[in-house]
């Protein structure tokens, strides 16, 4: 779990149960596990290759997501935010996409974020329903042009972040305080990625990111000093490029196991 620490006593104990069941190689073929014991085998398998787990329904995700960042820390010894980034949900819409409808902020940028993780070989694990497989998205690779690791030191031009935002579904705004705004002011911008308890703040000198820090919406008082943040999509499907009908296309030429 995040934020735990891992003895070298339990580690020692789940990597030598691991290997005595055969785990941890190419996935065996296995069945009639519980739950618990299900995500100790896919903890174990991602220490070989990213593992796309397929549960019934929605309802099983969030426990299964949970178990399988246990697990994986206890074998890997990952901190709790390398857990968050490398075991993610991947869940459903929740609304017919071919009906115009859009899906809720949270399950779109669940999506993304777990799509671009795969995609980016960040993620190790991730958790899906079933009617999670069945949308069509946006080929991989448009997934990840609205995808961008920040670091400090880094040349970007703010516009070109600014712009980044705006095609990833991020809303412009001022102040930001709720999930899916941005904001460009100077040499500093805002934005609020969904799924994170405060927004993100990128201060420049020119081109060059002089410092990334999460902050108070409320107060506008800094709160965490970071080395680096990703910045995620909001959605996982994008208008067509090559379209130009007088309606937006969307490109949806990929699966999820594209």
């Amino acid at each position: 779990m995040p934020g735990v620490t891992t003895s070298l006593t339990l580690q020692s104990i789940l990597k030598t149960a691991a290997a005595r069941a055969g785990l941890g190689g190419q996935a065996p073929v296995v069945a009639g596990l519980t739950p618990p014991a299900q995500a100790f085998a896919v903890a174990a398998a991602a220490a070989a290759e990213p593992v796309l787990l397929v549960v019934p329904s929605d309802s099983g995700v969030e426990q299964m997501v949970g178990d399988i960042r246990f697990f994986h820390g206890a074998l890997s010894g990952a901190s709790g935010a390398a857990l968050e980034r490398s075991v993610l949900p991947l869940p459903a819409p929740e609304v017919d996409p071919y009906r115009g409808i859009a899906p809720h902020l949270d399950a779109a940028s669940a999506r993304a974020r777990a799509l671009a993780g795969l995609a980016r070989g960040t993620a190790r694990v991730a958790v899906a329903p079933v009617s999670a497989l069945l949308p069509r998205v946006s080929r991989p690779a448009r997934l990840l042009a609205a995808t961008r690791e920040l670091v400090v030191g880094d040349i970007v031009s703010p516009l070109d972040l600014g712009d980044l935002l705006a095609d990833g579904g991020f809303a412009p705004a001022d102040p930001v305080d709720q999930h899916g705004q941005f904001c460009i002011r100077g040499g500093v911008i805002d934005c609020f990625p969904a799924g994170e308890a405060h927004p993100l703040r990128v201060e420049f000198v020119g081109d060059m990111i002089e410092s990334l820090r999460r902050y108070d919406p409320g107060t506008q008082r800094s709160m965490a000093l970071l080395d680096r943040a990703t910045v995620f999509p909001l959605r996982d499907t994008f208008e067509d490029e090559a379209g130009g009908a007088a309606e937006p296309a969307w490109d949806r030429a990929a699966s999820v196991f594209d």
